[in-house]
Protein backbone atom coordinates (compact mmCIF):
# COMPACT_ATOMS: atom_id res chain seq x y z
CA UNK A 1 0.00 0.00 0.00
CA UNK A 2 1.29 3.66 -0.87
CA UNK A 3 2.75 5.18 2.00
CA UNK A 4 0.20 8.53 1.67
CA UNK A 5 -3.05 6.02 0.88
CA UNK A 6 -1.86 4.49 4.57
CA UNK A 7 -1.42 7.36 6.24
CA UNK A 8 -4.35 9.05 5.43
CA UNK A 9 -6.31 6.26 6.51
CA UNK A 10 -4.31 6.41 9.60
CA UNK A 11 -5.35 9.70 10.20
CA UNK A 12 -8.84 8.68 9.60
CA UNK A 13 -9.19 5.77 11.54
CA UNK A 14 -7.64 7.47 14.63
CA UNK A 15 -9.63 10.55 14.33
CA UNK A 16 -12.68 8.89 14.25
CA UNK A 17 -11.62 6.82 17.67
CA UNK A 18 -11.20 10.20 19.04
CA UNK A 19 -15.13 11.99 18.08
CA UNK A 20 -16.52 8.17 18.60
CA UNK A 21 -17.57 8.35 14.99
CA UNK A 22 -16.50 6.07 11.88
CA UNK A 23 -14.99 6.38 8.68
CA UNK A 24 -16.77 6.63 5.59
CA UNK A 25 -16.32 3.69 3.08
CA UNK A 26 -15.86 5.53 -0.05
CA UNK A 27 -16.11 8.99 1.02
CA UNK A 28 -13.48 9.96 -1.71
CA UNK A 29 -15.30 7.97 -5.01
CA UNK A 30 -19.10 7.51 -4.05
CA UNK A 31 -21.92 9.69 -4.46
CA UNK A 32 -23.88 9.39 -1.61
CA UNK A 33 -21.99 10.17 1.52
CA UNK A 34 -18.67 12.25 1.34
CA UNK A 35 -16.71 13.69 4.11
CA UNK A 36 -14.28 10.94 5.56
CA UNK A 37 -15.42 10.48 9.13
CA UNK A 38 -18.75 11.07 10.95
CA UNK A 39 -20.10 10.85 13.99
CA UNK A 40 -23.93 12.11 15.46
CA UNK A 41 -22.69 15.60 15.15
CA UNK A 42 -19.86 16.50 12.64
CA UNK A 43 -18.90 15.44 9.30
CA UNK A 44 -15.25 15.86 8.57
CA UNK A 45 -13.06 16.02 5.50
CA UNK A 46 -9.50 14.33 6.27
CA UNK A 47 -6.55 15.85 4.64
CA UNK A 48 -2.84 14.50 5.45
CA UNK A 49 0.40 15.56 3.93
CA UNK A 50 3.83 15.39 5.06
CA UNK A 51 4.75 18.47 3.44
CA UNK A 52 5.64 21.85 5.13
CA UNK A 53 2.17 23.51 3.38
CA UNK A 54 -1.25 22.59 2.33
CA UNK A 55 -3.57 24.58 0.10
CA UNK A 56 -6.72 24.54 1.35
CA UNK A 57 -9.03 26.66 -0.92
CA UNK A 58 -12.64 28.08 -0.15
CA UNK A 59 -13.73 25.54 -3.14
CA UNK A 60 -12.00 22.72 -0.11
CA UNK A 61 -14.10 24.21 2.43
CA UNK A 62 -18.00 24.93 0.81
CA UNK A 63 -17.75 21.26 -0.58
CA UNK A 64 -17.07 20.01 2.72
CA UNK A 65 -19.71 22.23 4.31
CA UNK A 66 -22.29 21.24 1.42
CA UNK A 67 -21.95 17.56 2.39
CA UNK A 68 -21.92 18.09 5.72
CA UNK A 69 -25.27 20.05 5.63
CA UNK A 70 -27.12 17.31 3.07
CA UNK A 71 -25.87 14.65 6.00
CA UNK A 72 -27.58 16.99 8.91
CA UNK A 73 -24.36 17.47 10.55
CA UNK A 74 -21.54 20.38 11.21
CA UNK A 75 -18.42 20.30 8.81
CA UNK A 76 -15.19 20.14 9.99
CA UNK A 77 -11.54 19.77 8.10
CA UNK A 78 -8.89 18.22 9.46
CA UNK A 79 -5.54 17.79 8.41
CA UNK A 80 -2.16 16.12 9.36
CA UNK A 81 0.22 18.42 8.45
CA UNK A 82 4.11 17.99 9.18
CA UNK A 83 3.08 15.38 12.40
CA UNK A 84 0.85 17.89 13.80
CA UNK A 85 -3.39 17.59 13.74
CA UNK A 86 -5.20 21.01 12.97
CA UNK A 87 -9.36 21.11 12.85
CA UNK A 88 -10.89 24.21 10.72
CA UNK A 89 -13.89 25.07 11.72
CA UNK A 90 -16.45 27.99 10.77
CA UNK A 91 -16.42 31.33 12.77
CA UNK A 92 -19.92 30.51 13.93
CA UNK A 93 -19.03 27.02 15.41
CA UNK A 94 -15.60 28.69 17.11
CA UNK A 95 -17.81 31.32 19.06
CA UNK A 96 -20.75 28.90 20.10
CA UNK A 97 -17.57 27.04 21.67
CA UNK A 98 -16.11 30.05 23.61
CA UNK A 99 -19.81 30.69 24.76
CA UNK A 100 -20.21 27.32 26.09
CA UNK A 101 -16.74 27.39 27.97
CA UNK A 102 -17.65 30.55 29.16
CA UNK A 103 -20.95 29.40 30.93
CA UNK A 104 -19.12 26.55 32.25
Amino acid sequence: MDRRIKASRDQEKRLARKVEGFTTAGSGNGWAVKNDVRNTKWSIECKTTGAARFALTNRDLLSAERHALLDMREMAFAIQMCGRNWVVISEANFLRFLELEADT
